[in-house]
């Protein structure tokens, strides 16, 4: 079709494919917004939610995986507060353990990299080892 000098049709056929994309990539930045959005009203409804934690939850949508030392340089706070936001995120569902250790742990914003995953290879793999 391209070799044939047949351009209309396969640049028509390209065209489709980027409006479906574009589509599909405004759809899934919506359900982002109302996840962060939800997600925010359950944070702010607690009663022993802390200014560190709420300010630690507007950065999740950009940095999705935390840890402690990285919670400590995000927000320019002390190990103690790092850690009680991250505990309080995780009382309240927004993040989940995901090393299984004692130590040097790593936090995901789940619900938001679940979003993420959709419509992707991704989305049928094991979130931990990366296997289908």
């Amino acid at each position: 079709m391209r070799t044939d000098g047949e351009w209309e049709g396969w640049l028509d056929f390209f065209l489709d494919g980027v409006a479906t994309t574009a589509d599909e990539a405004v759809a899934s930045l919506r359900k982002l917004f109302a996840l962060v959005a939800v997600d925010r009203s359950r944070v702010l409804a607690r009663t022993d939610m802390s200014l560190a934690a709420l300010r630690l939850f507007e950065l999740l949508p950009r940095h999705p995986v935390v840890s402690v030392a990285s919670v400590m340089k995000l927000t320019a706070t002390t190990k103690p507060t790092a850690g009680r936001s991250i505990e309080l995120l995780v009382d309240a569902g927004v993040l989940v353990e995901t090393t299984g250790r004692r130590r040097d742990r790593s936090f995901v914003y789940q619900g938001y990299v679940d979003r993420l995953r959709v419509g992707t290879e991704l989305d049928t793999c094991d979130g931990r080892t990366g296997m289908r």
